[in-house]
């Protein structure tokens, strides 16, 4: 049996909006973003949907050669791997295999799919809002010496 990939929730969460996936991981504070061919991977991955399904999948829908999806897929999934926004999984596949529904509705020409992080955040999104603040609350961070509430 094929291994799917997975997010690697609960500190991954995502959303899709107007064919952009975004990406925040709440353990490291970073997030990311992604379009057109990338946010099809990524909602592939999110149903559960093998890569060689995915790979099948993108040559037909975009008309590229499935040599020139397959070295896109697996680049992209190398950076979502890398920032450990997914991770390996023997789980069944979703019964979206074979449907193509997952994919986005309008079609941009075929391009190797970017991964674009953002760290300008990450203090942010890191501080925990019950036990990281002052008496002013969220988002006014407690001060080093402060003693714990």
């Amino acid at each position: 049996m094929e291994s799917t990939l997975k997010v690697n929730a609960p500190s991954v969460v995502a959303e899709v909006i107007d064919g952009e996936a975004v990406i925040m991981d709440l353990a490291s504070g970073h997030y990311f973003s992604t379009q057109h061919v990338g946010c099809d991977i990524w909602r592939g991955i999110e149903l559960g949907v093998s890569r060689s399904a995915i790979v099948r999948s993108l040559a037909s829908v975009y008309g590229v050669a499935p040599d020139a999806a397959s070295e896109a897929v697996a680049f992209f999934v190398g950076e979502l791997l890398k920032h450990n926004l997914v991770v390996e999984s023997n789980g069944t596949l979703s019964g979206a295999e074979d449907q193509m529904t997952w994919l986005s509705g309008t079609r941009q020409p075929f391009s190797a799919p970017v991964l674009n992080a953002y760290t300008d955040m990450e203090e942010l999104l890191l501080l925990d809002p019950i036990h990281d603040v002052d008496q002013a609350g969220w988002p006014m961070p407690k001060a080093p010496d402060a003693p714990a509430s």
